[in-house]
This record gives structure tokens, sequence and C-alpha cells, in this order.
């Protein structure tokens, strides 16, 4: 079984990296943790370092660390998770219950959030809830076209909730970039909410990562509604060290990128004579699979494979070494031309990409060490 090691120091590094910025470019951060699925040590750097907010994409992300406690304790005002997901409308209850805040673009979801609100008695403060819309990723939220609609059927209808922003969301689903025709788009939808609304918006809340660089080179010149805020919520910064979108640096800071490595066990070493089978069929992944060399090779198996994480983001850096494939829990490794010696027992490390640590942290069955690694 492999084990999932996160640099501590490293994560706090870059924490400490973001409040000069959100000063020198005037937004709001909020660290979105579905990464690490809101992993209770990251929660609580990220709380030490001044951010007692935080993104979760489900529901259950709230519950998956409790011990065993099916009734965590509700959200504060202003703390705590905000779920950046669209909400499941028959958990709108535990939604009310469990976050801070959530998003909708629906008025199916609206009122599931406002009954479940009511719910919680009159002397519970308005559930805070953002709009959401689309400004070219196609994913969730409301086109553009059909916003001004949308405001107008929710004015002055929900008791038990506030519209305290609107949200968008790019990159995530076909890579849509943020440029100067869509925010200004958001701009003249930002103003229009405020005139239908009859109020401003508290936050404009813009994600996901791939805000980064565009805000940190254009941030002045974005139109900002009068007493409304920008909240970046994002990952990468924190959690990777780079800009995973455009394989580069991110801006505005040294970030370390040196946060997250999966640890395995070499379980055999052997020489093994490849030939090509007398018959085939389809493998355990469902593929015709062929053999990259043939003849005398010496494999390694490792116990890590596609029950664990994935796999297609691991990286090793172990000169003359080739991954050749995984097969449900091994990975298999030719070292055919490698100097270096491998024995079973031994540990051999990854360099794992952001989906693989985002399954390995969700998989129960992966160990999750959290340490200082100075």
């Amino acid at each position: 079984m492999p084990s999932m090691i996160l640099n501590m120091d490293a994560l706090r590094w870059n924490l400490a990296q973001m409040p000069h910025l959100e000063q020198e470019w005037n937004f709001t951060f909020m660290p979105v943790l579905k990464m690490v699925a809101c992993h209770p040590a990251v929660v609580e750097a990220a709380r030490q370092a001044g951010y007692a907010r935080y993104g979760a994409a489900e529901v259950d992300e709230a519950l998956f660390w409790q011990n065993g406690e099916k009734h965590p304790s509700p959200a504060r005002p202003g703390e705590g998770p905000v779920l950046i997901s669209l909400p499941p409308l028959h958990r709108a209850d535990d939604v009310v219950r469990l976050f801070g805040r959530c998003p909708a673009d629906s008025l199916e979801a609206l009122e599931a959030l406002e009954a479940a609100a009511a719910r919680r008695g009159k002397d519970a403060h308005p559930y805070e809830c953002v709009i959401m819309l689309d400004l070219g990723d196609m994913r969730e939220g409301i086109p553009v076209e059909y916003a001004g609609e949308f405001f107008r059927s929710v004015r002055n209808r929900f008791e038990h909730l506030s519209l305290t922003g609107l949200g968008v969301t790019m990159g995530c689903l076909h890579g849509a970039c943020p440029d100067f025709v869509t925010t200004k788009e958001l701009g003249t939808l930002a103003a229009m909410g405020a005139f239908i609304l009859g109020h401003s918006f508290r936050t404009i809340s813009l994600g996901g990562s791939i805000f980064w660089d565009w805000w940190a080179r254009y941030h002045k010149q974005f139109a900002c509604p009068p007493d409304t805020r920008v909240e970046l919520r994002i990952a990468d910064p924190i959690l990777m060290g780079y800009d995973s979108y455009h394989e580069k640096d991110s801006a505005g800071g040294q970030f370390r990128r040196d946060l997250f490595r999966l640890d395995t066990t070499v379980l055999e070493v052997m020489e093994k004579d490849l030939r090509q089978p007398r018959s085939v069929a389809l493998n355990g992944q469902g593929k015709l699979a062929g053999l990259t060399h043939t003849g005398r090779r010496k494999r390694v198996l490792l116990d890590c494979g596609i029950l664990h994480t994935n796999v297609n983001e691991l990286k090793l850096d172990i000169p003359g070494t080739e991954i050749v494939d995984f097969s449900g829990n091994y990975t298999i490794l030719d070292v055919t031309d490698s100097p270096r010696s491998f024995h079973p027992g031994e540990t051999v490390s990854f360099t794992p990409g952001y989906w693989a640590v985002a399954q390995s942290f969700r998989n129960p069955m992966v160990p999750k060490y959290c340490v200082s690694c100075a």
C-alpha cells in the first residue's frame, strides 16, 4: 500500500505568500482544499495563516475526517468550509448546516436552500448564496443572456437567503481563459444584478486557478462595482506551487513545489524473459497491451496501482527506469538500464500530480502523513 506525504513546511510557506499579495492586488483569497479533501492538517494550516474560510468540493468532505461523528458542529458565519460546487437538492439541510455559503444557479436550488434555512429557526441569520454565471467554460452557471431574467425571478423572493455575490468558474471544463471581454461582461452583470435586486453584491468570486495569473496582470483594469470585493477561490499557488493550466511558475511569489510525494514499497525484483503471449485478450484495464521491450529485462513491482491513485499523473525521477504499466495494485518498472540497485522492502517515491493527490486523499486505505520536512 503506498502512502501520501505532505510537506507542511512547504504548505505554510506558500500560504505565507498570500497576505501581501491580497493587499497588493486588491483581492480576498479563499483557499480551495478539494485536492486534499479538506484534510484537517491543511485546514488548520490555512486557519493559522489567517484563512478561516476554505473551499470544499463535495458535501461529504465536511464529514470525511470526523472519525465516525455523524453530526459535526454547524458552520459559523465567516468561518469553516464553503461549498464551491452546486448543492445536491436532496442534501439542502446538510449544506445549510455544514457550509457557511454555497453557489446556486436555479430557482429549484434556491427554493430547496430557502426551505432548509427556514427550518433552522427564526433566529438564524439568512443563509449566504452566490449566484453562478457561465462566462464561457460551459460548465455550471447561468448563461449571460439569461442573467437579467434570473435576477428578476429571484428579487424579494427569499426570506431566509442572502444573495451576497456572483460566482464564475473558468478553465475547468473547456479550458476557457478569462479575458477583457468576459470580465467586462461580469462587471456589467454585477451592475445589472445590483440594480434589479436593489442591493450591491458583497463578493465577486472567481475560480479556478486559471484566474490567478490573469488577476496578477490585470487586476487594476477590472472595474469592480462599489462596495464589492473580488474573491479568488484557488488552489494551485498554495497546494501545487505552480500554474497547472499553463505549466509555469505561479505569478507573484516564490511558491514551493515540493508539497507532495507518494511513497511506494518494492515487492519484487526479478529478471524476466519477455516475449509476446501466444494468445491475448483484453487486459485488466480493458485494453490490448503490447510489450515495449522483449528479451531478458529486469523488472520491479511496487505496491501502487490504479486502486490507489491516478496513475497517469505519477512521475519518477530515477535515471534508467521506465514505468511500463500499472495493473491492479501494482506499478511495473523496467530497471534494466538503471545504475541503481533495487531490493524488496525499500521505498521508491513518485511525484504525484493534482488528481493523483486528490484521489489518494479520498482513498481511506492510503495513509496520509503531514510532516515537517525541514
